[in-house]
């Protein structure tokens, strides 16, 4: 059953978007260390420290990050280690960058999508295209490549990584529109959950994230579509037998999304965002129509950080 709630196109109440930082940055991705700063990556305008008290752009003319970076992902380990996605895998131990890419490491390709890490501090990444990579597992001194090849991995294009809280790793891959597959792997054991398992067929996956119940929720995105409406669910979230699929319009593209502490989703696509309360949709693609979506995490203050393509807006 897909559950409808009448949208309501205000913004969520209690989440007016009044606070704004880093005018004129493209802000494509966000994450929070555990002492309280924030780390935000930039279309081709380098790493971001911001807090209260500073704020330190890494570009090339202050670190060995390149200039031509586009940072799609950030992840924080236990240790305050920063991996970054790019065209590569990038740390930052706070001292010092180190970038690995196919020419000094075994992952296949220089694109890094997504990145999660484990309890243990293994960092799991995608490192894939179109019928090349798959996914790699790092533990800071060995390596270990999982493809079609190796793998029960069904195709090669990764969009997603989330680890659930048992370290199960859930992967996204949609290979092209109408071929996508949700695998889950644990203990060298693969499964692929298919359509009869979700209850509906994916179209394309945008990103997927773990719950406090942990349950997988992931977006469905259907911007590559040519037909002005959709029919299907543009979120799921999956138990690991079955889907509670939600739909609150046919013309909305989720591109990404991120769980707040209460389970709460919030979903953003170009034009705005919205947010599932487990009962009720809000919506509101006015605020940021201009400027462009392009990532959304919760601080560890609870506050939702926006990332757009002029800076970053903050709810108070």
């Amino acid at each position: 059953m897909i559950s409808c709630e009448k949208a309501i196109d205000t913004p969520f109440k209690g989440a007016n978007f009044d606070q704004k930082i880093l005018d004129g940055y493209f802000v494509t991705s966000i994450a929070f260390d555990n002492i309280g700063n924030a780390w935000i990556g930039t279309f081709k305008q380098g790493l971001i420290k911001y807090n209260h008290d500073e704020t330190i752009v890494y570009n090339s003319k202050n670190s060995s990050l390149p200039d031509s970076s586009v940072i799609n992902d950030i992840c924080v380990d236990s240790k305050n280690n920063l991996w970054i996605g790019c065209d590569g895998l990038i740390n930052y131990d706070g001292k010092s960058f180190t970038c690995f890419n196919t020419s000094n490491s075994p992952m296949p390709e220089d694109y890094v999508r997504s990145i999660a890490i484990d309890s243990e501090d293994n960092v799991w990444f995608t490192s894939s295209r179109f019928r090349q990579g798959g996914v790699v597992k790092f533990d800071g001194k060995n390596w270990s490549v999982f493809t079609p090849d190796n793998s029960d991995l069904p195709v090669n294009s990764v969009r997603s990584i989330a680890i659930d809280r048992s370290d199960k790793v859930w992967i996204a891959l949609s290979e092209k529109v109408g071929e996508s597959y949700l695998v889950s792997y644990s203990n060298n054991h693969w499964k692929t959950h298919t359509s009869s398992d979700l209850g509906f067929t994916p179209y394309y996956f945008g990103n997927i994230q773990i719950n406090s119940q942990n349950k997988v929720c992931g977006a469905i995105d259907y911007s590559l579509s040519s037909s002005l409406f959709n029919n299907g669910p543009q979120v799921f979230i999956f138990d690991g037998n079955s889907s509670e699929k939600l739909q609150f319009d046919s013309i909305t593209n989720i591109n990404y999304i991120t769980v707040d502490n209460q389970d709460n989703i919030w979903c953003i696509g170009y034009e705005g965002y919205s947010v599932y309360d487990g009962q009720n949709w809000i919506i509101d693609n006015s605020t940021f129509k201009e400027v462009g979506l392009f990532s959304i995490e919760q601080a560890k203050d609870e506050k939702i950080w926006i990332g757009t393509g002029d800076g970053i807006y903050i709810n108070d």
